[in-house]
């Protein structure tokens, strides 16, 4: 492996391992959560590792990020290996809908229609109904019992995490990238 290659790797490993920080601190310590429900700003990094990797780092960061912060620093009872699939699965939608390959250029509006796209599945599909499903698991409570609230918040979120992804995006990531400082996208 030649110097540049190994430089790169080096610096995607760097920043995954300040996404998963940052993931680990906004949802142990800087959200709001009952046992059912769990309000925090924990998907952004989730969806940077995705937008600036693919789908491997994406779901790799979502997963280690759930496992050590569940390990670390444990919430409302040990860990489960389902919730870590649930957070798995988040980083790789985000990485399969809004990764874009080097030299891609999308435009604004479809941009927005993928960030909005990424998160109405990963609230709908993987928090609504996975996620459910593990928290009925997990509380030994019925699932149509946890499904109307959990209905609600994912429905009211997906607007406001979409809005917050495109302005990370565009503060965030469109700058790095024009700079050259994300490891193999320009």
């Amino acid at each position: 492996m030649n110097r540049s290659m190994s430089k790169k790797r080096m610096q995607i490993m760097v920043t995954c391992a300040m996404l998963i920080a940052i993931q680990i601190v906004l949802v142990r310590f800087c959200s709001i959560q009952t046992p059912a429900l769990r309000l925090s700003f924990g998907f952004l990094p989730l969806a940077m590792a995705g937008i600036l990797f693919g789908p491997g780092y994406g779901c790799a960061v979502a997963a280690l990020a759930d496992f050590l912060g569940a390990t670390l620093f444990p919430i409302g009872g040990a860990f489960w290996p389902g919730v870590t699939i649930v957070t798995a699965c988040s980083g790789l939608i985000y990485g399969l809908v809004l990764h874009e390959k080097a030299g891609a250029d999308w435009s604004q509006r479809k941009r927005v229609f993928r960030i909005v796209l990424a998160v109405a599945i990963v609230d709908i599909f993987v928090h609504i109904g996975l996620g459910t499903l593990n928290l009925a698991i997990m509380l030994d409570k019925g699932f149509l019992v946890l499904l109307p609230g959990r209905i609600l918040k994912n429905l009211v979120m997906i607007p406001i995490e979409s809005a917050c992804i495109a302005a990370m995006h565009m503060m965030l990531v469109q700058p790095m990238t024009r700079r050259g400082m994300v490891p193999g996208l320009r």
